[in-house]
């Protein structure tokens, strides 16, 4: 398959963090060249900066009324992550909407998927997607890719893009078999919900 420039840059990038054609629990994979690179990007990236601050400050302002909630985890995977709950939100119910933003440590792009969660033990449903997204998503999509490219200047990967396999690689997190992972996974994060 023949990939667009910007694509096969971030495809090729990846492969500087993630050890090629080795599994995460082999002992190779925390020594290898792409590993350690990796992890000092991690180390680099654990405290939460002045411009994602900024960037999650803007977000309260622009979304009063809804639950938002900075999903990153330090050391676990290489991107930021905020989630923005769709109007009616109630802590503890079992339904949560929402709109993630998943923002790169790796390289200045961002992706947004529509998240639906129900409490599954009371017969509820989970998804996830990237775009298009429902209708009732919409807003919060719009307003957000404005807020990140007008606050961080960083640039929305398609769907297309984001789900191109990298077969060799392993993210680190996830628990993706050799030929399992695609650009998010490793771009961004492979634990999508």
């Amino acid at each position: 398959m023949k990939l667009d420039p910007f694509t096969d840059a971030l495809v090729r990038l990846v492969h500087c963090y993630y050890p090629p054609g080795i599994e995460d629990y082999d002992p190779r994979y925390k020594k290898s060249e792409e590993y350690q690179r990796l992890t000092r990007l991690l180390l680099a990236n654990q405290r939460v900066s002045p411009t994602w601050k900024g960037f999650t400050a803007k977000v309260v302002e622009a979304f009063p009324g809804c639950h938002i909630w900075d999903a990153t985890v330090p050391m676990h995977e290489p991107c930021n992550i905020v989630r923005v709950s769709l109007p009616g939100f109630v802590e503890g119910a079992p339904r949560y909407d929402s709109v993630v933003v998943l923002r790169s440590q790796l390289a200045p792009v961002y992706a947004l998927y529509a998240s639906h969660y129900e409490n599954r033990s009371a017969g509820g449903s989970s998804w996830w997607r990237f775009a298009p997204f429902p209708s009732e998503y919409q807003a919060h999509e719009a307003k957000l890719a404005t807020l990140i490219e007008s606050t961080l200047g960083f640039t929305r990967l398609s769907p297309e893009s984001l789900l191109i396999p990298v077969p060799g690689l392993v993210p680190n997190t996830g628990n993706l078999a050799l030929g399992r992972a695609r650009l998010v996974d490793c771009l961004l994060s492979p634990h999508l919900w």
